[in-house]
Order: structure tokens, then C-alpha cells, then sequence
């Protein structure tokens, strides 16, 4: 089951043809990463990084725009995940219009798992991977 968000789209999220600048989707990507974290593992992820001195910088991103987002319009945006390796995970990102079922965008990411100090390659935590295989995604 996927993680939900729910957000309006703001005035500062539109260029001026009055559609969601592209790079938006990332930013929108990384703030539900960052409540995923809140509600599945009771710690934003800036809390995370700081306590387990553990990070996951996106390593590949690619995206597909279906159908605009405009000033006013509520998003839908649910997060999947489509695997967890060792050292990574990949995650999809789907953008709906409020309660409709036509993928308006998606977004996949790759993130890696690192360790903060000294910065490197590190396992993904059992406590990430189990709140990541909560919502695995059930077609790729």
C-alpha cells in the first residue's frame, strides 16, 4: 500500500504559464520522503540523519509529466517502494489530481544509504528497510 500525501498547489509552485515548474516534483518527492520517515519510523528525517548518522541522497531520478498541475489544484502524491537492495532503494512517486485515478506525473528515485561520518557507502538500516517494505508496490 502506497504512502499518501495530500498538498495544495501554491502560487510559488507555478511558472509564469501558470503550470508546476517542473523541478517542483522533485522538492514534492523529497518532502513526502521526509514525512515517510515522521510517520513510519517516528523521526523526521532530519532527525534521522542526525540519531543514526545515516542519509540516503538520491542517485538517479527520472520523471514523466502526463497531465498538468495548476495554481489551486489539490495533489494526491503516492509514494511506493519498487525495491530495496543492500545499499539502495528505488521508489516511485505518483502524482494524481485530488481523488481521481489518472496519473497526472511520476517520478522514480534512487536513493543510496550512506553513512554520515566518515561520508560512505553503507547498508540500508533493518528499521528503514522494514518501513519501506511496508509499501512496496505491488506491479513495477
Amino acid at each position: 500500500m502506497a504512502f499518501t500525501v495530500r498538498f495544495p498547489i501554491r502560487f510559488d509552485h507555478v511558472d509564469h504559464a501558470r503550470l508546476v515548474y517542473f523541478p517542483r516534483f522533485f522538492g514534492f518527492c523529497h518532502d513526502a520522503f521526509d514525512d515517510f520517515f515522521g510517520a513510519e519510523l517516528g523521526l523526521s528525517y532530519a532527525q534521522f540523519i542526525e540519531s543514526r548518522q545515516v542519509g540516503f541522497p538520491v542517485v538517479h531520478a527520472e520523471s514523466d509529466f502526463k497531465q498538468p498541475f495548476r495554481f489551486g489544484d489539490l495533489s494526491r502524491l503516492e509514494m511506493e517502494t519498487l525495491k530495496v537492495g543492500t545499499g539502495s532503494a528505488t521508489h516511485r512517486y505518483r502524482f494524481y489530481l485530488g481523488d481521481q485515478s489518472l496519473v497526472r506525473a511520476e517520478v522514480r528515485i534512487i536513493t543510496a544509504a550512506v553513512q554520515m561520518e566518515p561520508f560512505g557507502p553503507t547498508v540500508v538500516p533493518d528499521e528503514v528497510r522494514a518501513a519501506f517494505d511496508r509499501h512496496l508496490a505491488q506491479t513495477a
